[in-house]
């Protein structure tokens, strides 16, 4: 590794191989939904914020960011920038794939908590009862890996914090347990699990740093279309965003980051 690549964060470093690689398994050939977002899709986003951020009273360092990473005057690394979100998911997918490769897997997603003052709703606290639970539910052996994720439900007018949980090596009876430890919660349906059945499509909505929300409620398997947020919600979301690096919406359970690469633990009776 050259010094110059020292300087770099973790997850600008590498880039995944071509097997491992969402903007490959995922390609611009695609139609817009169901391709993984080009360097053009995050350049237009990132525009369409700084609109929405200007007509929001938006603090003017926020729009400078965005303006001045989109002209390549440097990286700012922010995790409301959306070219910067690519460029961290494109790691971030590339490393699930690879560790999770060829493994039955389940993909959890759990409702966390609620508030209509987004700032009342921090993941931090979060992870160490999220670990608790794993443990309780005789989960100690396995890998999880995910990310939180915050969202408006105009609805109900709330911010709700979920995290995904992609879960690797662990018994049905288990993971039933972990599910059944969300039972009190005050979400109608706290957890909802999918088998990995389709992984450069699930994982990329492992981990998400998105601005839209679905005001219309989920009709059967589909989702409701994604529209944007209101002003005033968008730029809530883009400040709570702007306290938070990209390393402090993952969640790694039974794996470590050890540079730019995940590690998973060696097998029982090794190492």
């Amino acid at each position: 590794m050259t010094k110059s690549e020292k300087t770099l964060s973790y997850w600008r470093r590498h880039k995944p191989s071509k097997a491992h690689d969402i903007t490959v398994l995922r390609p611009p050939t695609l139609p817009v939904r169901k391709r993984f977002e080009t360097a053009e899709d995050a350049a237009a986003e990132s525009a369409r914020s700084e609109v929405v951020l200007k007509a929001g009273g938006a603090p003017r360092y926020l729009i400078e960011y965005l303006a001045e990473c989109r002209a390549g005057d440097y990286v700012c690394e922010k995790t409301f920038c959306p070219s910067c979100a690519r460029r961290f998911r494109r790691w971030f997918i590339g490393e699930v794939l690879r560790v999770s490769d060829g493994q039955a897997a389940q993909i959890i997603t759990v409702l966390l908590a609620r508030s209509p003052n987004i700032n009342d709703l921090d993941p931090a606290p979060f992870r160490h009862s999220l670990r608790k639970r794993l443990d309780r539910a005789g989960l100690a052996e396995a890998v999880v890996i995910g990310g939180f994720e915050i969202v408006w439900r105009a609805a109900d007018k709330n911010w709700v914090l979920h995290v995904n949980l992609l879960i690797l090596g662990a018994s049905r009876s288990a993971i039933a347990r972990f599910e059944g430890s969300f039972g009190s919660s005050y979400f109608a349906r706290p957890t909802k699990k999918a088998p990995l059945n389709d992984p450069p499509v699930q994982l990329s909505y492992l981990l998400k740093f998105s601005t839209y929300h679905r005001p219309l409620q989920q009709i059967g398997p589909r989702r409701s279309p994604a529209k944007p947020l209101n002003a005033k919600e968008h730029v809530a979301l883009v400040r709570w965003m702007d306290q938070r690096s990209f390393s402090d919406m993952l969640f790694l359970y039974g794996v470590r980051r050890r540079g730019d690469r995940l590690i998973l633990p060696p097998p029982r009776g090794q190492g």
